[in-house]
C-alpha cells in the first residue's frame, strides 16, 4: 500500500489513540478546559480529545483498542502505521522524533462555520511550542512571507489555504479565518472563559477521552443557507424555543466491552419511555426503532406544524369524513410502535411497523374499509390467512412495492409488513429480539434510558458485502476493525430537568 499523505492536524489526531496508550498525564481539581481557551466563545461546534489520560481512563482505553485492533500492543500498531505516513509535502513521518516530543495532553478542535466551506481550526496542546511550529512547517510547508495578527506571527500552508501558528502552548492549524479566530480568543474572550461551557463540561464524566459541546441555536446559524429554507428554520426554532440557547454537551468514554458516548442538554427534559413492542420484533431484526406512544408522538408533530399547514382545518374535516373519525380518536387509537428492518441480502430484505393498537374497534374497521378501497381500484390485493386469527390483506403490485406488502391486525397488534409473510412474522416470531444476542446484552446497559434504537453491526455489514462491499479495496483494508464492532444502541430521557442521550457501541473479544 502507497504512503498517504497527510497535514499536520490530521497527524495528530491520528496519533491520539498512540498518544492514549503511551503516554501519562496529570489531574487537577478544577475544570480543566484544555484546548477550549483558545477556541472563540461563539463556535459552532468545540470537539476535543484526551490524548494522555490515567488511572482507569487510560486503562479503559487500552482494553478498548486492544479488542479493536486484535493486538496485545495496539500504541506499538497505531505507531507504526503512523510511521509509514507522509505529510502534505511528502517527508516521512516517525512518530518518536516528531510527534512525541512535543505532543501535549489535549487536542481540541472547533467550527465557526459549517458545510463545504466550513470555518475552523485545530488546537493541539504543547510541551514544545517550537517543536510543534517546526513540524507544522516540516509538514505542510510554507507559502509566502507570515502574517501577524495581534502580535502572532501566521504561516500559509504550501496549499495557499492552510495556516498555521503557536501561541501559548497551542499549535494552530486550520484555514486563514480560524487560526485567526483562535488567535484572538486566546487573548482575549474564548470559550474556554465562558461560564456555560465550564458548566457544562464540568458535569462530564471525569475520566472520559473525548469531549463535545455546542449551543443548538449557534450550531443551527452557522450551517449553510441552502441546509435550511427560512420557512422550516422559523418553525425549527418557534417549535424549540428558548432551547436552542441552552448547551449541550457530551462525552466520549470507553470500557473493555464498549465505547459509550453520553450528552445532556437543555433546562426542560422531556420523558421518552421505551416502546413495549421493540423488544418483541423478530430476533433477526438488524435494526429495530422504538417510538414510545406513536398517537402523542403524531399529536404534537401535528400541533406544531399546523399553522403552516394551508387549510388546515377544511384537510382535518375532510379526513373526518372519510375515516368516520376525529384526529384525535385517530391519534388515540395508537400505542407504543416499533420499526424493524431484517435480511442480509437485497433477496431477503424485509421488515415492518408494528403499533399496539388502543382502540381495535376503530382500527380495525378502518381497515376493512382500507381494503375495499384498494380492491375497486387496484388488482394484486387478496386476504391474509393469519395463525392465531385477526384480519389483514396483502397488495401484490410491483407498482406499489417491489416486495408484497401486507397489511394486518391481530389482537391489539397492528402490522404494515413489507415483504411475503412479513405480517404473520412480525406478529407470531418463532424467537423476539429482546430473548437474542446481541440485544439483550446492549439492552442491559442501557436499560436505565429504556432503548430507542438498537442496529445489529455485523448483520449490516453482511448485508453491504452481499451488494459488492467486498470489491472495495477501502472496506476490505477497514474489515478487521469492522469486525470487532458487535452493535449500537441509543438511549434517552431526563437527567435534573435536562435532556440525557447515551449511544452505546458493544464491542466483539
Amino acid at each position: 500500500m502507497s504512503p498517504r499523505r497527510l497535514s499536520a492536524v490530521a497527524l495528530a489526531c491520528a496519533v491520539i489513540p498512540a498518544g492514549i496508550l503511551t503516554g501519562c498525564g496529570g489531574g487537577g481539581g478544577k475544570v480543566d478546559v484544555g484546548p477550549a481557551a483558545a477556541a472563540p466563545a461563539n463556535a459552532a461546534l468545540y470537539l476535543d480529545a484526551t490524548v494522555k489520560p490515567t488511572g482507569s481512563a487510560k486503562t479503559s482505553a487500552d482494553q478498548a483498542l486492544m479488542t479493536i485492533l486484535h493486538t496485545s500492543d495496539p500504541g506499538g500498531t497505531i505507531v507504526s502505521q503512523i510511521d509509514k505516513q507522509k505529510t502534505a509535502t511528502g517527508k516521512s513521518v516517525n512518530y518518536q522524533t516528531d510527534i512525541a516530543p512535543w505532543l501535549g495532553q489535549k487536542a481540541g478542535l472547533f467550527l465557526t462555520s459549517l458545510g463545504q466551506s466550513s470555518s475552523g481550526a485545530a488546537v493541539i496542546e504543547t510541551t514544545n511550542p517550537g517543536a510543534a511550529l517546526a513540524f507544522a512547517q516540516t509538514a505542510n510547508g510554507t507559502s509566502g512571507q507570515p502574517k501577524t495578527v495581534d502580535g502572532v506571527s501566521v504561516q500559509t500552508a504550501q496549499d495557499g489555504t492552510t495556516a498555521y501558528a503557536t501561541v501559548g502552548d497551542f499549535l494552530l492549524v486550520g484555514n486563514q479565518a480560524g487560526v485567526q479566530a483562535a488567535i484572538q480568543a486566546d487573548k482575549g474572550l474564548s470559550l474556554g472563559d465562558q461560564s456555560d461551557f465550564k458548566d457544562a463540561i464540568g458535569n462530564l464524566p471525569s475520566d472520559r477521552l473525548g469531549t463535545f459541546y455546542t449551543v443548538p441555536k449557534s450550531f443551527i446559524d452557522a450551517l449553510p443557507p441552502q441546509s435550511f429554507d427560512q420557512q422550516s428554520k422559523q418553525q425549527l426554532e418557534n417549535a424549540a424555543g428558548d432551547q436552542l440557547n441552552e448547551p449541550a454537551a457530551g462525552a466520549l468514554t470507553a470500557t473493555a466491552n464498549s465505547v459509550q458516548f453520553e450528552a445532556t442538554g437543555g433546562t426542560n427534559g422531556v420523558e421518552t419511555p421505551e416502546s413495549a413492542v421493540i423488544g418483541g420484533v423478530p430476533s433477526q431484526a438488524w435494526l429495530a426503532l422504538g417510538i414510545g406512544n406513536l398517537g402523542d408522538t403524531i399529536r404534537h408533530a401535528i400541533d406544531q406544524l399546523k399553522n403552516q399547514i394551508p387549510n388546515f382545518d377544511v384537510a382535518a374535516q375532510q379526513i373526518q369524513q372519510t375515516t368516520g373519525a376525529s384526529l384525535d380518536q385517530l391519534e388515540s387509537a395508537l400505542g407504543d410502535a416499533a420499526v424493524y428492518v431484517q435480511g442480509t441480502t437485497q433477496n431477503t430484505l424485509s421488515g415492518a411497523l408494528v403499533v399496539q393498537v388502543k382502540d381495535v374497534a376503530l382500527i380495525g374497521r378502518l381497515l376493512s374499509q382500507l381494503q375495499g378501497l384498494l380492491q375497486l381500484g387496484a388488482g394484486g390485493i387478496k386476504p391474509l390467512n393469519l395463525s392465531g386469527g385477526g384480519v389483514g390483506f396483502q397488495i401484490n403490485d410491483a407498482s406499489v412495492a417491489a416486495r408484497p406488502v401486507e397489511i394486518a391486525l391481530q389482537g391489539d397488534k397492528l402490522v404494515i409488513g413489507y415483504g411475503d409473510g412479513s405480517a404473520q412474522q412480525s406478529l407470531a416470531p418463532s424467537q423476539t429480539l429482546g430473548s437474542s444476542q446481541p440485544y439483550s446484552t446492549a439492552h442491559d446497559q442501557i436499560s436505565s434510558l429504556g432503548a430507542d434504537l438498537f442496529l445489529n453491526l455485523q448483520s449490516i455489514f453482511a448485508l453491504a458485502e452481499s451488494s459488492g462491499a467486498k470489491s472495495d479495496p477501502q472496506y476490505r483494508q477497514a474489515k478487521p476493525y469492522l469486525n470487532a464492532l458487535s452493535y449500537l444502541i441509543t438511549g434517552s430521557g431526563t437527567d435534573n430537568d435536562k435532556t440525557e442521550f447515551k449511544a452505546i457501541v458493544g464491542l466483539n473479544k
